[in-house]
């Protein structure tokens, strides 16, 4: 639709060769939804990201609370902002229909292609697996982010090597 609206917009309305016009401005229109998509896409990751730690704080207080980690996520799918409720809402509702918790995760992970998520999910499924108290892991992983961000933001400072600083 996009591309059709933009060739008749060439067309008709920009100036020079009518043709050659509507179809240079189709082909920008063909690339227009990709790209406003994507846009979306990376403000919505950007958005999850940031709300991740204090997401985190909640699960952990729901849990020290004494809910259970499926109630601690509805908590969450209540308390949260946007997108952060709308993803856990999700992981909840497939895990009440009866898909396992695993793979409502990894589905949460495909959606959003987050390293700190796939940090989350590992923590998630290994205490599962191997089990201890989630909370207090759950708790440590924004201090890891934090630290993280710091390597990496000291990793851009350094100089290249075999090059002096000065």
């Amino acid at each position: 639709i996009t591309t059709i609206g933009f060739f008749f917009v060439g067309y008709f309305v920009l100036f020079g060769q009518p043709l050659v016009m509507g179809f240079i401005a189709g082909f920008i229109g063909f690339f227009v939804p990709r790209i406003v998509v994507a846009q979306a896409t990376a403000r919505r990751l950007i958005n999850f990201e940031t709300q991740l730690p204090d997401t985190l704080g909640l699960w952990v207080n729901g849990l020290r609370s004494g809910y259970s980690v499926l109630q601690s996520m509805e908590a969450i799918s209540r308390d949260a902002p946007e997108p952060t409720s709308a993803e856990f809402k999700r992981v909840v509702q497939e895990v009440q229909i009866g898909i396992d918790m695993e793979d409502s995760f990894q589905h949460m992970l495909n959606r959003l292609e987050s390293e700190d998520l796939d940090l989350v999910v590992t923590a998630v499924h290994i205490q599962r697996e191997v089990a201890g108290n989630l909370a207090e892991i759950l708790a440590v992983i924004p201090y890891t982010f934090s630290e993280r961000i710091k390597l990496t933001g000291e990793f851009h400072v350094l100089p290249p090597p075999g090059r002096i600083p000065g």
